[in-house]
């Protein structure tokens, strides 16, 4: 029996399209979709023989709809949502933010606000980036943001960079949260898996053998015997990174005061393609004078399981009898030079 139109006018709403998402979540969502469409296309632009260095997402015209939207918008939750996905698009766009945007962002989005579940990575960028200026804020959301996930991934950062630093007063009670709190996560079988590559190349274990080809020179080979007698700073790293490229400035000078001393440089290429380095050797502030070799398949390379690499840039200091003597950030920035002094002399 059909049923009556009252009751077929009733149930119209049930069968109708769901409501849209509420406007701060609707932001979050669109900025997930733009950031989908970016990684396709650096995955055709790395297919095509491009170097991740190169690609930046095309993301103009959803900066100037984000700009439009915050002249306009009065409600707090939606300008925290889009002064957020303003600075998740900065990032897919290798943009760097500008000062008075970041002190905007601050002083209008709390630590603990919803927009920072987008991304975390924005907070640690932000952390590492400017320590000074973001520690304090990226420690709250880590500890009093309601999004758990969020808490374990910023936790799972915290780690490893205070283990990189020898803090071992803030990166201890950090891995036990992340096995206690979030035990059979990701993040704590990847801490998991740090630590123990870290134990690999503690201070005072000798340095594990190697037989890598020179770059470029089919005819030499370079093993640990190369180096005796000298201190050899050894840096895997990559073309493609980030903090890799950061570290080349300190590490030129570096070389330029220590070369005449008993020191060598060796850097352990992680580049998808050897073809990636020449260019990036070629150009004036970064010709790298010093030894290389290429690590082909990167981490999945038995040299970096020898060396417990987890992530890059790694460097490590080995002295003249073979062992180990600093790592992680006691050759990074402005310690760099002053960690080679206690060695070689100023």
């Amino acid at each position: 029996m059909p049923l009556p139109l009252i009751y077929l006018m009733t149930a119209l709403p049930a069968l109708q399209a769901p409501a849209p998402a509420p406007a701060p979540q609707a932001v979050i969502e669109a900025a997930k979709a733009k950031a989908k469409a970016v990684m396709d296309a650096r995955a055709a632009f790395m297919k095509a023989g491009g170097n991740t260095k190169d690609f930046r997402g095309d993301c103009t015209k959803e900066l100037a709809d984000l700009d439009a939207r915050l002249a306009v918008e009065k409600a707090p939750e939606l300008r925290q949502a889009l002064l957020v996905s303003k600075l998740f698009h900065l990032q897919l766009a290798k943009a760097e933010p500008a000062p008075a945007f970041l002190a905007q962002l601050k002083q209008e989005v709390p630590p603990t606000a919803a927009a920072w579940s987008l991304d975390p990575g924005l907070l640690t960028a932000r952390a590492e980036a400017d320590p000074k200026g973001w520690d304090a804020y990226v420690a709250e959301a880590r500890t009093k943001h309601a999004d758990a996930d969020l808490r374990r991934i910023l936790l799972f950062e915290h780690f490893w960079e205070r283990l990189d630093a020898k803090d071992e007063a803030a990166w201890k009670p950090a891995y036990e949260t992340l096995q206690k709190d979030f035990a059979g996560s990701r993040q704590a079988k990847q801490a998991q898996g740090i630590l123990e590559g870290e134990l690999k190349t503690g201070l005072g274990r000798p340095a594990p053998a190697f037989h890598l080809q020179a770059l470029g020179d089919p005819k030499t080979t370079y093993t640990l015997d190369t180096f005796k007698g000298k201190y050899v700073l050894i840096d895997f790293w990559a073309t493609w990174c980030p903090p890799c490229r950061a570290e080349m400035p300190s590490m030129h000078a570096a070389w330029a005061r220590f070369k005449t001393k008993p020191f060598e440089i060796l850097s352990l290429s992680f580049d998808r393609r050897v073809e990636h380095i020449a260019p990036f050797r070629k150009q004036a502030a970064t010709p790298m004078p010093w030894k290389h070799a290429f690590i082909e398949g990167g981490f999945q390379n038995p040299v970096a399981d020898a060396y417990g690499v987890k992530g890059i840039p790694k460097p490590l200091l080995v002295g003249p009898d073979g062992k180990i003597v600093a790592s992680g950030a006691q050759l990074r920035g402005e310690n760099l030079e002053k960690t080679l002094e206690t060695f070689l002399g100023k």
